[in-house]
């Protein structure tokens, strides 16, 4: 195979084909001089030589028409393509990439991974749609319904209260929903960039652990935090990764059965810190562990037999955070053992960072991010 690419890249190198061309005309035009000329009468040499020039100048005019029409042929045909994607929404095309011309290559090649990307696309917006418009419809049906009871009288004055105490419940839901929505199209659009600046991590997992006593507490919750050195000052947005670990917590005490405990950790490993989320519920199992992190998936068909509310897109969110970030995350769970999220955070080096002021930084490209 290798072997075939290389000899595929030799016959449309310029090289090759300059060769070619001066064989052509050397051919065409040296040996009629050199072995012909000498043997004419003089008044036939003047006929010749310009008959023999006026014939290598067609070959070589021949030869340019031939390409540029060839590559003219083959961009007209990515074109129309192009067009179809664009009007008709035909994202199956695709165009043979044999070219005599590498570049005209590089571009139907191109054209064939715009229509893949533009497929892909389109199937990921018409599975938001789809999702966005169940996980919308199913509170707003709620709210309508009970509301409607209290409207038409049909509720005694205890059901009207706890009606809108249901209503006022899904309300918030709702609320949630699309802000996360928001969010995460903040995060896909790259208008929200990520701005890292020096901060203590473990500082930061406290005030998190400690805002959620009233949700612990109600649901007799323990949290243990745990840190293998009393301060771990990473390079990251502050903002943003306090998003992923009150997204990560709260996932972990949704799904965590009343009287156990959810552990908080950190600890460092060369130049990364690594922060734990550890969970003693009902686990994650192998097979649904690679769609958690899917918008809209709801965690608890997989997790818990509990009936939980939420919006789906937290882990989605998390995810793209870290991504954002260049680092990465995983989840270490099996059915029934409880579910630890990890993910990594650069650590502050005064060398290579500005403690004060943050700088934007650019996402990095999904290759990059394949290769961790």
């Amino acid at each position: 195979m290798a072997e075939k690419k290389r000899l595929k890249r030799l016959l449309k190198s310029y090289i090759l084909r300059t060769v070619i061309v001066s064989v052509i005309l050397f051919s065409t035009v040296f040996f009629p001089l050199y072995y012909v000329y000498p043997t004419l009468v003089p008044e036939s040499r003047g006929v010749i030589v310009v008959v023999i020039v006026f014939s290598a100048l067609l070959e070589l005019i021949a030869y340019i028409l031939f390409l540029h029409y060839a590559v003219y042929i083959k961009v007209n045909g990515a074109s129309k393509i192009l067009t179809n994607m664009a009007t008709d929404q035909s994202y199956d095309l695709k165009v043979s990439e044999n070219a005599l011309d590498n570049s005209v290559e590089n571009v139907l090649e191109a054209v064939n991974v715009t229509a893949e990307e533009y497929k892909r696309l389109e199937q990921i917006r018409k599975s938001f749609v789809a999702n966005a418009s169940h996980e919308l419809r199913s509170p707003l049906t709620s709210i309508q319904g009970f509301l409607q009871a209290v409207l038409d009288g049909t509720a005694s004055d205890e059901d009207r209260i706890k009606y809108l105490e249901i209503a006022l419940s899904e309300t918030k839901r709702l609320n949630a929903l699309i802000t996360s929505m928001l969010d995460l199209s903040r995060l896909d659009s790259g208008k929200n960039p990520i701005v890292p600046t020096k901060f203590d991590i473990n500082e930061t997992i406290s005030d998190i652990a400690a805002k959620f006593e009233p949700a612990l507490i109600k649901k007799a919750l323990q949290i243990n935090v745990d840190f293998s050195r009393d301060n771990c000052y990473v390079y990251a947005d502050k903002d943003k990764i306090i998003r992923v670990i009150t997204n990560l917590v709260d996932n972990a005490i949704k799904y965590s059965p009343s009287y156990s405990r959810i552990i908080l950790m950190s600890s460092v490993h060369e130049n990364k810190a690594y922060v734990t989320v550890k969970d003693f519920g009902y686990g994650i199992s192998q097979k649904d562990q690679m769609l958690i992190w899917d918008k809209f998936y709801m965690t608890d068909k997989s997790r818990s037999p509990v009936k939980t509310k939420g919006s789906g897109l937290g882990l989605s969110i998390v995810k793209k955070i870290i991504d954002e970030h260049g680092e990465v995350i995983w989840v270490e769970s099996s059915r029934g053992a409880g579910a630890t999220f990890i993910f990594t955070l650069t650590l502050f080096d005064e060398n290579k960072h500005k403690s004060n002021v943050g700088t934007v930084i650019k996402a990095p490209e999904k290759s990059d991010l394949s290769e961790k």
